[in-house]
């Protein structure tokens, strides 16, 4: 059986939510149409890469023992909803406001990630009013420690800033690499202060 990686189902989770199990079973799904009715396509390194016409791809090992790397442009469905008929969610205005505001970075940020950053960090909420000052922030310390690109174009690399915040990234062929996740050294961020200071 071929293995889909983390790094394939982080990149799965980063487009459209959802759990691991979910999201290696969404991929698998979409692996055994691309087998038969994908184009495929082979790379000098030897690794494989294979795309449905709906633009969904995974990048195969060069065994082809493992899927490497997922991507697509439609955050807003997965390839089987787009089989089963599921209409576009692409015009939703919430989500729609928030992709405006990273239009032009070179980083992309999960809205758990915005969220996360805006409340244990700046100390506020993720909203339209506070958004755009957000994301700067959020940006301006994520390209501090932004690791360079995996030598094959797709994984997950993780780096630690200078405060204690782990900034877990994931990088696709072709695609800006994604903040996909947020946690903090042993010992630093918010709920630590306040047990130390519970503590005193």
């Amino acid at each position: 059986m071929i293995q889909v990686t983390l790094s394939a189902i982080d990149q799965f989770r980063a487009k459209h939510g959802g759990d691991t199990s979910t999201a290696e079973t969404e991929i698998r799904y979409l692996l055994e149409n691309l087998i038969s009715t994908g184009r495929h396509q082979r790379f000098e390194n030897g690794t494989w890469r294979l795309q449905a016409d709906e633009r969904f791809a995974v990048l195969l090992s060069d065994d082809a023992a493992r899927v490497i790397s997922y991507t697509t442009p439609h955050g807003e469905r997965t390839y089987a909803q787009v089989k089963a008929g599921v209409p576009s969610r692409s015009r939703c205005k919430e989500k729609g406001w928030v992709r405006e505001l990273q239009t032009e970075l070179p980083i992309r940020y999960t809205n758990l990630v915005l969220r996360r950053f805006a409340r244990e960090v700046l100390g506020t909420e993720f909203t339209r009013s506070t958004g755009r000052k957000v994301v700067e922030a959020a940006h301006a310390r994520g390209m501090q420690v932004q690791p360079d690109r995996p030598s094959n174009g797709a994984g997950r690399r993780r780096m630690t800033d200078g405060e204690g915040l782990k900034w877990h990234f994931v990088y696709s062929p072709g695609e800006r690499p994604t903040v996909v996740h947020l946690s903090w050294k042993s010992g630093r961020g918010p709920e630590a202060a306040a047990r130390a200071e519970a503590g005193r």
